[in-house]
């Protein structure tokens, strides 16, 4: 195995190659082509027959293009064209079809002769999740009148939040454990406590890919209970978390 230019380069064997060169000769790319065809078809045989060291300008000339040994000059820029063409056919083949695993054939430039390799690209970095998931806010005090409270901020903070960042998923459970696959990475969870004087809700944001809470803070607020104190600490906290989600 060889690595070449961020690509693992790994060794063929004969039945892949013949298989790789089956599919060339049914493609488009040299189903109507019957000079380059013919001329793909020799350069092949003589590789999988083990007679490279006898391909020549002249063996092609004589064997491919019916030209007569007698009247054979030393160089013949036929050919040349014709095998160039042939190593831009194969090239733009791979371009357009080939996939990782793939056997690719090629002709480099200065040869007459293929060569046979299988290129295992590697896979592109998955790009992080941005999106957020918001838990219910959990409400810890018996006071019953918090309770609706922390339903109504945890509805809020849902509104505010879309109009931040747009895309926002919730669930109904707390998370445990690892993320199922698809879930965002980034967590918001929350928890209200009240006493006599305050309210203090609890933000933290977990990100499953660090395994660890990246963001925490509290926010008291006196003790009311109406829709105005919900969207202003929503919108507290939303501002928040802007300034820590755009770092």
């Amino acid at each position: 195995m060889v690595k070449k230019d961020n690509e693992v380069i790994e060794a063929v064997c004969d039945a892949e190659i013949r298989a790789a060169y089956a599919s060339l000769l049914a493609s488009d790319a040299l189903l109507k082509a019957h000079r380059m065809r013919r001329l793909f078809r020799y350069l092949m045989d003589q590789a999988l027959e083990g007679g490279r060291g006898n391909v020549s300008e002249y063996t092609i000339g004589i064997e491919v293009f019916d030209r007569r040994p007698e009247d054979f000059i030393s160089e013949d820029p036929a050919i040349r064209v014709q095998v160039g063409r042939l190593r831009h056919r194969l090239a733009a083949y791979y371009t357009e079809r080939a996939v990782s695993g793939d056997v690719e054939i090629s002709i480099p430039v200065g040869r007459l002769t293929p060569v046979f390799r299988r290129i295992v690209r590697p896979e592109p970095p998955v790009k992080q999740d941005d999106r957020l998931l918001v838990q219910p806010i959990r409400y810890l005090t018996e006071r019953t009148e918090g309770q609706a409270f922390a339903s109504g901020l945890y509805e809020e903070l849902i509104n505010q939040l879309f109009s931040s960042f747009g895309d926002v998923f919730v669930r109904e459970e707390a998370a445990s454990g690892d993320a199922a696959p698809g879930t965002p990475r980034r967590l918001i969870e929350g928890s209200m406590r009240v006493d006599a004087e305050r309210i203090r809700t609890s933000i933290r944001l977990v990100d499953y890919s660090l395994r660890r809470i990246t963001w925490a803070q509290n926010f008291d607020r006196s003790v009311q209970f109406g829709i105005r104190e919900q969207e202003e600490l929503a919108a507290s906290i939303c501002h928040a978390l802007r300034e820590v989600v755009s770092m």
